[in-house]
């Protein structure tokens, strides 16, 4: 359900194109562009998101530190505002080698609510030590993935993404795009493993 729900709505978690850049240390951190949050009608959600709506405080993310410890993968998430409490989605892509994806997600829409790690279409992984907290009040998400649920990589690619969902559009912005959100999530180079 979370991929879907993030394909149709948010246009989330594929591949995104282009060669993955060289291996980074083990922590990394990205500003993301403060006013930089997307709108556009919730019937077209899957097409790119053009209109600008920098009023948007909610899931306008403004700072991503990744920590890819050797037990854990840590990704705190920094909005401008506090992640609404309703109509909501947060989510932290990771691309492993090989190219297989593990999705953190949290999500409130239309009477339904979930907060689980998943891979492929709808693929649940049961993982113990995994959690994903939207701390409201001090405006921070953070998803701590434990590595033997991903297989132990050497690296990973981190995306992240928040939305938020009226009647008639979708507000949403890719933490690490620098323009219009398209259809798929922008990823940071490799993050070795520390």
């Amino acid at each position: 359900m979370t991929r879907r729900l993030a394909a149709v709505l948010v246009a989330a978690a594929v591949l995104a194109t282009g060669a993955p850049s060289l291996a980074a240390a083990a922590d990394h951190t990205h500003t993301d562009a403060a006013r930089d949050v997307r709108s556009g009608e919730m019937r077209s959600a899957g097409d790119t998101l053009r209109r600008p709506e920098p009023r948007e405080r909610g899931v306008d993310i403004r700072t991503i530190r990744i920590s890819h410890l050797a037990d854990r993968v840590v990704v705190k998430v920094r909005t401008r505002a506090a992640i609404p409490t309703k109509k909501y989605f947060v989510g932290v892509a990771l691309r492993l080698p090989g190219g297989a994806i593990y999705e953190a997600s949290a999500y409130k829409y239309r009477g339904m609510s979930s907060n689980q790690l998943t891979t492929g279409p709808d693929d649940k992984v049961e993982c113990t030590g995994y959690r994903l907290d939207i701390d409201r009040a001090r405006r921070v998400t953070t998803a701590v993935v434990p590595t033997t649920c991903l297989g132990d990589p050497a690296w990973v690619r981190v995306a992240v993404g928040a939305a938020r969902f009226t009647a008639k559009r979708v507000y949403a912005d890719d933490g690490l795009d620098t323009g219009p959100m398209r259809s798929d999530y922008f990823f940071t180079p490799r993050i070795a493993r520390g």
